[in-house]
């Protein structure tokens, strides 16, 4: 069915505060917006604890786990396996977020943009990695059902590996963190 489950830590490329900006819905930054980027840049980076666990499943088991799904068939066509992950930059991204929402919303809009730059920094990072690997693709995607991601906290055992838990709604803590699954050629 799938192989041993296994956890990664990475070291992250640097910031890239364009798109740190996109994400806070920033065309472009004055010197002072700038400034207090590049600080809570820095102060992210010394926070993140960026983990992935994974393991390679046959893409039938995938199929017959998730029939519903038309996007999954297209995606896994011609493919016999798949990586499915779970990733992570950890807690404290979400502290200082939840910290600066009273002292500065400018600084914890910020956060909230690094932290959605990193995990999915993190995210391309980790496709990298994988041999003959496709473009990844996550629960809630087309119609692949959020609910997938409770097969996949089972299947890796993503709290015990990782620390990630999944509520009820389906939401993960910590929230920069992302289930999905990639496709491998061939």
């Amino acid at each position: 069915m799938y192989n041993f489950v296994s956890v990664k830590r990475y070291a992250l490329p640097p910031v890239d505060e364009k798109e740190v900006l996109r994400y806070a819905g920033c065309k472009q930054a004055d010197g002072a917006l700038n400034a207090l980027l590049l600080d809570c840049a820095r102060e992210i980076e010394q926070i993140v604890s960026p983990r992935v666990c994974f393991a390679q499943f046959s893409a039938q088991t995938l199929l017959e786990c998730f029939p519903q799904s038309q996007l999954l068939a297209l995606r896994l066509k011609g493919c016999a396996k798949a990586v499915v992950f779970a990733a992570t930059i950890g807690l404290e991204t979400d502290r200082q977020i939840l910290q600066n929402e009273s002292r500065s919303i400018t600084k914890a809009l910020l956060f909230q943009a690094l932290g959605a730059e990193r995990i999915e920094s993190l995210c391309n990072a980790f496709c990298k990695d994988v041999e003959n690997g496709l473009p990844r693709f996550s629960p809630g995607f087309g119609d692949f059902p959020l609910q997938a991601q409770k097969w996949i906290f089972q299947a890796l055992g993503v709290t015990k590996k990782i620390g990630v838990t999944l509520n009820e709604s389906l939401l993960m803590t910590p929230t920069k963190s992302v289930t999905a699954i990639v496709p491998i050629k061939g």
